[in-house]
């Protein structure tokens, strides 16, 4: 049966598709760093501003949960997810889907080693096809053009840091919300300023980045679709995943957001994009898996 954490997991991994369309058409205009920084900066605002108007004051009182989710912020989304903006421009979206697609593996490991916590043998299985599904519906095909070997491996290594970060965070963001009773938004406003801070002093230590450019986003055309993706996949789907840990274990919410490659395809479809065989084989093989998982 589906739950609030599997149901907000699966929106997460909705809002993260369709504003991952949207991320793309900046990738070329800004770093990885900057690109970060922005909708950090963005959607923290967004979040202040939430917290001011529902009169939130459910925020951690604990040391030792700020410590949970300012780690989970720093390797989630300051290495994470600039990792993963660098994947994708070194090996583009396919090959980075593919290797993102081991994080609920890597989460449910973390689990054990970080919390303690253990997954049933049906759990286990779900991970496994739903990891397997996803890999079989974006595997990259032939027709892709060769990069060279540096770039490729370069892109690889970003891809499994961005996974393992990523699966991390989450896993040390439940570490916090097992600790007390703080609310979701509380909870992502921490995680993400403290990554986004962290994203900035790189920025603004490296001679090659411009913090100026990040905040300002002067000379960078069609600014609105970028509020839009942060208000969608940054605002809306970090809110969201961090319910869904709330109220779920974390490797079966990793498991469910590694569909969003799947909804990408649904909306080219929509689009009337080329959908293969092979991406229908993997997106219900990753349909049965997810079945599995919330089984388990």
């Amino acid at each position: 049966m589906i739950g609030m954490g599997e149901a907000a997991a699966i929106a997460a991994a909705g809002v993260w598709a369709g504003s991952t369309i949207l991320y793309k058409q900046f990738s070329h205009h800004l770093s990885p760093f900057e690109l970060n920084v922005s909708k950090g900066v963005i959607a923290s605002a967004l979040m202040i501003l939430s917290l001011f108007i529902v009169g939130d004051l459910m925020f951690p009182t604990l040391l030792s949960s700020w410590g949970w989710l300012i780690a989970s912020g720093i390797l989630g989304i300051a290495i994470g997810d600039s990792a993963y903006f660098a994947a994708l421009r070194n090996i583009g979206p396919a090959r980075t889907l593919v290797i993102e697609s081991l994080a609920p593996a890597i989460a449910g490991i973390l689990n054990i080693v970080l919390l303690g916590v253990y997954l049933s043998t049906s759990a286990w299985l779900g991970i496994a096809v739903t990891t397997l599904g996803v890999m079989i519906a974006i595997k990259p095909s032939k027709s892709q053009p060769v990069m060279d070997k540096r770039h490729y491996l370069l892109g690889i290594a970003f891809a499994l840091t961005a996974a393992t970060c990523q699966a991390a965070g989450m896993v040390l963001s439940k570490g916090a919300l097992n600790n007390e009773n703080i609310s979701s938004l509380w909870a992502a406003l921490i995680r993400l300023a403290s990554g986004t801070l962290f994203v900035a002093c790189i920025v603004s230590y490296l001679k090659s980045q411009s913090l100026h450019k990040a905040l300002t986003l002067k000379q960078i055309d069609g600014k609105n679709w970028l509020f839009v993706a942060v208000f969608f996949g940054t605002f809306i789907g970090l809110w969201l995943q961090l319910i869904s840990v709330n109220h779920t274990d974390p490797a079966i919410a990793q498991t469910i957001f590694a569909t969003a490659p799947l909804m990408v395809m649904t909306i080219g479809l929509l689009r009337k994009e080329i959908i293969t065989r092979t991406m229908m084989l993997g997106g219900v093989t990753a349909l049965i898996g997810v079945f599995l998982l919330l089984r388990g």
